[in-house]
């Protein structure tokens, strides 16, 4: 028999959850202090008038408290009535396991002892592994008792991204939206946008053409490709090409790549490799009246659009991919060293 798993990276750990219990997936927001919670906790939010304490499974076990990012994510999960969060770094996918494919620790000699009370088992699916979290065992370890205080948001610490200042001020509208009891319906003619971060530039992707975002790792060079085609990355054993904007859309290219936008028109996915990924915002008609300047006179752009206060262009998604972008050359017109910007190959990862 096989159960639904939710698979999540956190720290270059790959674990699974039963995906039974989860109940949501939000970005992380900024965090508050618990008084007199378990070490393991690193702060908590209000997710709709429900306090959600977030544990961070580095934390668990034994290695030092994780530096909070603007691309990572809090798992919400129930257990007898209790909701908590889990810090992770990228959430992977849903995958079945069976029953026959998990190993008991008892019978696994050569993990590290103290995982045994946090992790039920170790799951084969296919060629890597993961740790069964026991969510019962996490409850009880970490359940925070008593009101939260404001601390300093989170993605001050060493390794957050972009500047502080716009990183604060992120994870501060996350955390004021969570605290929302519900949203409102969205006005006739509004529109979300995944807005994206290029070379310190802020551009809005349709959401509904995003399927997922995912770290920029492990790409491979693709012969006889124009040079804004960065190569391809294995997404759960799908082949995704993946594509830097900047050339296309004109910009120079200044900062380093992190992250990976996954869009699908029709039968057509990209991946598109951005600076960061900041948020997700609603757009209504009202708000898209902004006087335009040459600075958004770029290839597959339209715009600016405000939205949350701040301004954006338009990157025309269905447009890209209808041209001939993704034109795969007679011959080789690329430079590999054009790669620098791009994550290390998969086998220089942790």
């Amino acid at each position: 028999m096989a159960d639904l798993h939710l698979l999540f990276l956190h720290r270059g750990v790959r674990y699974a959850l039963d995906a039974a219990l989860v109940q949501e997936l939000v970005w992380l927001p900024e965090l508050s202090a618990v008084a007199e919670a378990s070490p393991r906790v690193i702060g908590a939010f209000n997710l709709r008038g429900q306090v959600i304490s977030v544990i961070d499974l580095a934390l668990c076990f034994g290695q030092g408290r994780s530096d909070l990012h603007i691309g990572d994510a809090v798992v919400v999960v129930a257990i007898d009535g209790v909701h908590f969060g889990i810090l992770a770094n990228e959430v992977l996918d849903a995958a079945a396991i069976a029953s026959g494919d998990i190993e008991d620790l008892r019978d696994h000699h050569g993990l590290p002892g103290n995982a045994a009370p946090l992790v039920s088992g170790v799951a084969m699916s296919g060629a890597d592994l993961a740790m069964v979290l026991d969510t019962r065992a996490l409850l009880a370890d970490a359940a925070a008792r008593a009101a939260a205080t404001t601390v300093p948001p989170a993605g001050t610490a060493a390794g957050g991204t972009g500047g502080q200042d716009a990183v604060a001020e992120t994870f501060r509208a996350r955390a004021d939206r969570m605290a929302c009891p519900q949203e409102a319906p969205a006005a006739a003619g509004s529109v979300r946008f995944v807005l994206i971060g290029l070379d310190g530039g802020l551009f809005g992707v349709p959401a509904g053409v995003v399927c997922e975002i995912v770290h920029l790792r492990g790409v491979r060079p693709v012969p006889c490709c124009p040079a804004h085609i960065l190569g391809s990355m294995n997404l759960r054993c799908d082949v995704l090409t993946v594509v830097d904007l900047r050339p296309v859309l004109g910009l120079p290219a200044r900062q380093p790549l992190a992250e990976v936008v996954v869009v699908r028109v029709g039968e057509l996915a990209v991946g598109l490799a951005v600076s960061e990924v900041h948020d997700v915002v609603t757009a209504g008609a009202s708000e898209s009246a902004v006087p335009s300047t040459g600075d958004y006179d770029l290839p597959f752009c339209r715009g600016p659009m405000r939205a949350d206060g701040r301004i954006f262009s338009i990157i025309d998604i269905e447009a890209m991919l209808a041209s001939r972008v993704l034109h795969v050359a007679d011959g080789p017109d690329r430079d590999t060293t054009e790669l620098g910007n791009a994550a290390p190959d998969a086998g220089d990862q942790q």
